[in-house]
């Protein structure tokens, strides 16, 4: 089977969003990424690629909010606020833990509040959530999104109350880094991407799928040629495999029916704007890997340090500050160059870039989708449309294949796993 896998990318290189771009001698990862294994299997497979270039980098992400600066996940470390918001956060927070069950919460806004108590909500959840989804939260389910949203135990919030200094564990405690060695053709965690296409036998970049007849089970793509594009297809023997986005799929597939077109099509998402700075200046050393902000008038929802992933990412005389700013994507995108000058100025007003670093060079990227949004009613409409694909041999896998929050490390088991159930039933 794997000798016959013929794998198409859109792009001009293989990885998708899991790609790095250059400023000059600055590197930038297009979206934050890093490796978090949740299975040995998973580990043991990235690992043997890698080697010693996949490095431990666990993270210290910032919270920042108008009563202090906490760890991430603030939840659990409560200590960096003022005394009074802390109190009356662990007072709300007894109340939900030692009081009466509280109904099933329907959207995110339910979730926060009945996890976390107003104090903590009005604080940082709320606005940073409203800063990031761009629309009312009552409009967005919470299933799905538990990754950051789940209420530790109480002891471990007290803990994180009272001790400045302490390991509570988060879920992304544990991460890893590619950190090649100096004068690498690629750094990043694009890194990871060129190491999983080396193992493929037959990888066709710039072949952009057109349509597929799922009836025929083929799938037609035009291929870029000295220049010009080929028309091609080719039918798949066992099954087929997408990460697609999953309404641009079913638009694609020509035996979906009308109404399940009309249903993706409503399905909702959001871009990130990736802006990246190339910095000359002296490197901070007190700002973690990244920091979340929640004060809305800022552009931004967090700041992103390229050199704590990896020093290399740019020359000792400076650093890259990679900027996200969340849109929905059925809103105007706006200028480029504006954009880029009002996430400089939010930086600057922070304090994050100070009056003695000097800007190189500045760049607005765009991931679009970057985060799926669902409403009430969404996930089943999703699985109708993975079992309707299901029934023409197409599976779905990846965070928008299967329209899902999901991250790197979850990909990529998926993906493992559903080859070896391949494999094993050819």
């Amino acid at each position: 089977m794997g000798e016959r896998a013929l794998v198409l990318e859109r792009t001009g290189r293989p990885g998708g969003l899991v790609r790095s771009e250059r400023l000059g001698e600055y590197w930038f990862d297009l979206v934050i990424h890093l490796l978090y294994f949740q299975d040995p299997s998973t580990e043991a497979r990235i690992r043997a690629l890698l080697g010693d270039v996949l490095a431990p980098c666990p993270p210290q992400a910032w919270v920042e909010t108008d009563a202090g600066t906490c760890r991430f996940p603030i939840q659990m470390h409560l200590h960096g606020l003022e005394p009074g918001v802390r109190v009356q956060i662990l007072t709300e927070m007894a109340q939900l833990e030692f009081g009466a069950q509280t109904q099933e919460p329907r959207t995110i806004e339910e979730n926060f509040i009945q996890a976390f108590g107003p104090t903590l909500c009005r604080l940082f959840l709320l606005p940073y959530n409203r800063k990031m989804w761009k629309r009312p939260l009552s409009s967005i389910t919470h299933r799905g999104l538990s990754w950051n949203v789940e209420r530790p135990d109480f002891a471990v919030v007290l803990r994180g109350a009272l001790e400045a200094e302490h390991e509570n564990a988060a879920y992304n405690s544990r991460g890893n880094y590619p950190r090649p060695a100096a004068g690498a053709p690629v750094r990043g965690m694009e890194v990871v991407s060129h190491a999983l296409a080396e193992q493929v036998k037959d990888l066709r970049l710039e072949c952009g799928v057109t349509a597929i007849d799922a009836a025929e089970r083929t799938v037609h793509f035009g291929q870029r040629v000295n220049g010009s594009m080929m028309q091609q297809s080719v039918r798949y023997e066992h099954r087929l495999l997408s990460t697609i986005p999953l309404p641009r799929l079913i638009e694609l597939c020509c035996d979906a029916p009308q109404s399940l077109r009309d249903r993706m099509a409503k399905l909702r998402r959001n871009r990130v704007i990736s802006v990246f700075v190339a910095i000359e200046g002296d490197r901070p050393t007190t700002l973690g890997h990244w920091r979340y902000f929640a004060n809305e008038s800022l552009c931004f929802t967090r700041l992103i340090f390229m050199h704590e992933f990896d020093p290399a990412m740019a020359p000792a005389s400076g650093w890259g500050l990679l900027v996200e700013v969340s849109q929905r994507a059925e809103d105007p995108f706006g200028d480029p160059a504006e954009l880029c000058q009002r996430a400089i100025a939010d930086a600057r007003r922070v304090g994050v870039i100070r009056a003695t670093d000097r800007i190189l060079e500045s760049r607005a990227e765009i991931v679009d989708p970057a985060y799926v949004v669902l409403g009430e009613g969404d996930q089943e409409a999703i699985d109708g449309a993975m079992e309707f694909l299901g029934g023409f041999g197409i599976d779905c896998r990846g965070r928008y294949g299967m329209w899902k929050y999901s991250g790197m490390s979850q990909c990529l088991r998926e993906g493992f796993e559903w080859a070896e159930a391949v494999l094993a039933a050819t």
